[in-house]
């Protein structure tokens, strides 16, 4: 006779259901009541009872298709914050690993600046001993000045250019690791942003 069914946990049902739909129930009991009055006519009602079944079966159906696209779209939009909390957590891990590696650069970097300043202090000593010992020895100076300054400076010259390519090859090396792992860290979060991204492809 109407389109309201009630069953096991109505209560519950009741309360979940659209406001559209609890007002179609609230309008085919209404139309219940309405055939308890002595002057309504039979038959009438009948064919009009019909007619307003059929357009709260209508209203009942838009409003529970309304309801599952609303419920669709919540899911949506929780699983998009989601997936960009996720990618914001990984950029920002991301980005404390880079600033990490770059401080251990910065570090190791310092690190091998001191000793080579340190050599250098070892070579200027080294330096200030050979002019000690030919001050100590004037008598040798005429005889073996000229070869052993130029051995010396030879030598010296060679140490400071060894120690330059070193430490140039040295900042070299980190900074090619660095890139390494700066590209290789990318390129991981482009390939789960692709990856990530066919739910909105669907």
């Amino acid at each position: 006779m109407v389109a309201l069914n009630v069953g096991q946990d109505f209560k519950q049902r009741w309360l979940e259901a659209p406001e559209a739909v609890r007002q179609a129930y609230l309008d085919d009991l209404h139309r219940i009541f309405d055939i308890l009055k002595p002057e309504v006519q039979l038959q009438a009602w009948i064919e009009r009872d019909k007619q307003e079944q059929q357009k709260s079966l209508q209203k009942i159906d838009v409003a529970y298709a309304e309801l599952k696209a609303q419920l669709i779209e919540e899911a949506r939009i929780r699983h998009q914050q989601a997936l960009e909390k996720k990618l914001e957590d990984k950029r920002a891990e991301e980005a404390a690993f880079a600033k990490q590696l770059q401080l251990d650069e910065e570090r190791k970097f310092a690190e091998q600046a001191k000793e080579l300043q340190i050599i250098r202090q070892d070579l200027v000593q080294e330096t200030q001993s050979y002019t000690n010992r030919y001050e100590k020895n004037p008598k040798n100076i005429a005889d073996n000045l000229s070869v052993k300054d130029s051995e010396m400076l030879s030598e010296l010259d060679s140490v400071r250019i060894r120690l330059e390519l070193e430490a140039e090859s040295l900042i070299e090396q980190a900074v090619t690791v660095f890139r390494a792992k700066l590209h290789a860290a990318t390129q991981e979060e482009i390939e789960y942003i692709l990856k990530s991204s066919k739910f909105s492809d669907q």
